[in-house]
């Protein structure tokens, strides 16, 4: 049974060390890789289309399947499974930004392989996370609090490396050319790495499993099938994949509409993910007094609104600096209020979805949310390197042809866009009083 007394806030800090350790490596892949891959390691742009799409295809097997192996195990196996892959996940996500003088070809090769191995360390490392709130506690103010802390460290994650890459990489690497920048990278991503690995033994060795569910001998595609049955499974996995459709765009193309739409450098870019990171941290706290008073639907339903509105005045502030500021500003803020209700919402299907459809199935079902997720990111990736290369990109280029502008502005406000609208439809077919 649940202890009366809450939850301590360093257990709620330990947890919120696990989405920090990820934030800081995926906030590396999803904001700068692409351009890492193109400005830096000089990777053609079909070539990286084509990476970050085939990752996601591989993620498809892994991420289901280390859920299905938490459910046939039990929960029990959860902070051992994060202590065991706390180091190799810092060592692939260095080996994801090492630039090993190659052949083209070569290149090309070891982007891949870095990545889509990084893509299964991560899948295996933060599927188990994610499915531990759930064996945290049971009751839904905890978990709202937990899930609000895991948002603060996904921002404080996500904040560091904004704030830092691209003067850290210029002063480490000594200078301005690629040379100078893919060492500079390397030392900067080993440092990352180094501090991601501690954060995920903290969340090891900082959190208690009090509810571990019992070992799942359920057949796995019965399983499979009686989750699709869970109404609200599926809403919340939509929701998770048109959200990480809108922060793929909007952290990996910052750069590229800093330069190309208002133009600035890529400091400016960085300053913008900066900023976007900060607002987003600061909206966050927000989330439980707001949810507490309006329900977690109508308090979401209210930020996605507010998202469109600062979408669309993004697109008619076009290159003024002004007005896309105090647009981004309140799509940042409207975004990290919402940012935890994705993970409550998450947290109420597994647990208390429609009663014929309930599996026990945590860890399978978490997967296929962090699946979903990536998958996102993965497709969203291709998509963008496919708008560069319609609108002939010049990589490192002082001037870029006039058509890039719209498909730039393409996959900065109108593709997020859309993806709000249908995060809009998800929320109103949840059918959900409170």
């Amino acid at each position: 049974m649940e202890s009366s007394r809450p939850l301590s806030l360093k257990e709620k800090m330990a947890y919120g060390c696990g989405d920090a350790a990820s934030n800081m490596m995926w906030g590396m892949t999803s904001s700068y890789l692409m351009y890492y891959y193109t400005d830096i390691y000089g990777l053609p742009l079909v070539a990286v289309s084509w990476i970050l799409l085939v990752a996601r295809v591989v993620d498809a097997f892994c991420d289901p399947a280390i859920g299905y192996i938490i459910d046939r195990i039990g929960g029990v196996v959860v902070p051992r499974l994060i202590r065991a892959l706390a180091i190799p996940f810092g060592v692939t996500g260095f080996l994801c930004f090492l630039a090993l003088p190659l052949s083209p070809t070569g290149k090309v090769l070891w982007a891949g392989l870095t990545y889509i191995v990084f893509g299964a360390i991560y899948s295996c490392i933060n599927t188990p996370y994610g499915a531990l709130a759930v064996m945290i506690s049971r009751s839904a103010t905890p978990r709202v609090d937990l899930n609000a802390f895991r948002m603060m460290g996904c921002q404080a994650g996500s904040l560091l490396v904004a704030l830092l890459t691209i003067p850290a990489i210029t002063w480490l690497g000594g200078g301005e050319s690629a040379a100078q920048h893919q060492y500079g990278m390397a030392v900067y991503v080993l440092v990352l790495s180094v501090l991601g690995g501690f954060l995920w033994l903290c969340v090891a060795h900082g959190c208690t499993v009090r509810h571990p569910p019992a070992p799942v001998r359920r057949d796995l595609v019965v399983t499979v099938r009686l989750l699709c049955q869970n109404r609200r499974w599926v809403l919340s996995n939509l929701l998770a994949f048109f959200y990480f459709v809108g922060q793929a765009a909007l952290f990996g193309f910052a750069l590229y509409y800093a330069r190309v739409i208002l133009g600035g450098t890529e400091q400016v870019g960085a300053n913008i993910i900066t900023f976007v990171t900060v607002l987003l941290f600061a909206g966050v706290p927000a989330c439980l007094p707001l949810a507490r008073r309006l329900g977690t639907v109508r308090s979401g339903i209210i930020c996605l609104i507010a998202q469109g509105a600062a979408y669309l005045a993004m697109a008619v502030a076009g290159a003024s600096m002004t007005g896309f500021f105090l647009s981004v500003s309140l799509l940042a803020l409207a975004q990290g209020v919402m940012s935890p209700l994705y993970y409550t919402l998450l947290a109420q299907a597994v647990d208390d979805g429609d009663p014929h459809a309930s599996t026990g199935s945590a860890g399978l079902a978490y997967s296929i949310n962090t699946w979903v997720t990536k998958l996102a990111m993965g497709l969203t990736g291709f998509v963008l390197a496919q708008f560069l290369s319609l609108g002939h990109y010049v990589e490192n280029g002082v001037t870029q042809p006039p058509a890039l502008s719209l498909w730039v502005t393409a996959g900065f406000v109108w593709l997020p866009l859309g993806a709000v609208c249908m995060q809009t439809l998800c929320l109103l077919a949840w059918r959900d009083r409170g």
